[in-house]
């Protein structure tokens, strides 16, 4: 795969995207064109079962879009977003648990970045986390808006998007914007076990329930309800399901597999 300013390997079961756009690892046009490429390998690879996002540069997960980009507006820019808002969905719907190290300020698009995922670990007193657009007279655009309420509520993602604010890695903790601070010789460490505990899972159910869970977020209680019942249908009668019923009625631990349906088992 040739990738530009993004790192990607597979280990453990677990795919490893490395942020690596030095010195704040902006989001430009060569990072999206790297992700779109890595999202299509992990739709059509079924060896990695999580995928978590990392950073090499110290102190930055990322501080989002690169505002020399914003200087002068064009037409290229404006066709971005929607074709951003694609990828971000891409990545958000991809069938396997996720997670966002974060090493350092995690601002804007970097954090819109960082919502795509699952989970979200920060290091301890290295940063700060937000969407701050509304002090440059803008707002977000890579999907905050429409993701960060869900997580930690309407009334505080009002006050942050509202005054731009910056919260500190317990802050973010305290509100659910992440689910772990860690220290940060610990961070990486502590995410990669994480993940390859995840892909020892049941992933092909996490993925049905990540689908119900995107579905009714999105569209509502109702049509989530249609889907979880469509998805339970077909899980039920999965390879993991058996599995998982038998151990538990052997008094074993279960081995999965990462079957999703039944369809799987004709194919």
């Amino acid at each position: 795969m040739d990738l530009k300013v993004l790192k990607y390997e597979i280990q453990e079961s677990v795919a490893i995207i490395t942020l690596n756009n030095p010195p704040v690892n902006a989001l430009d046009v060569p990072c999206f064109d790297d992700l779109k490429k890595i999202i299509y390998n992990l739709q059509n690879n079924k060896t990695a079962r999580a995928a978590m996002i990392a950073s090499e540069c110290p102190g930055f997960f990322s501080a989002g879009d690169d505002l020399n980009s914003l200087k002068e507006i064009d037409e290229e820019l404006v066709k971005r977003q929607p074709e951003v808002h694609k990828l971000f969905n891409d990545f958000e719907s991809l069938p396997i648990p996720t997670l966002s190290t974060i090493n350092g300020h995690c601002l804007g698009g970097g954090l819109e970045l960082a919502l795509l995922c699952d989970f979200r670990f920060m290091t301890k007193g290295s940063g700060r986390i937000g969407l701050p657009e509304v002090r440059l007279g803008m707002i977000p655009a890579f999907g905050g808006t429409q993701r960060l309420w869900p997580i930690v509520g309407k009334a505080k993602a009002i006050e942050m998007m509202y005054k731009g604010l910056q919260l500190l890695p317990e802050e973010a903790l305290a509100v659910g914007l992440v689910n772990r601070v860690v220290e940060e010789e610990k961070l990486f460490e502590e995410s990669f076990d994480y993940c390859v505990r995840l892909a020892r899972q049941a992933t092909g159910a996490i993925a049905k329930i990540k689908q119900c869970l995107n579905v009714g977020i999105q569209k509502g209680f109702e049509v989530g309800m249609k889907m979880e019942q469509k998805t339970f249908l077909d899980n039920i009668f999965s390879e993991d399901a058996k599995e998982g019923v038998n151990a538990f009625l052997e008094g074993r631990k279960p081995v999965f597999k990462g079957s999703s349906s039944n369809k799987e088992q004709s194919t």
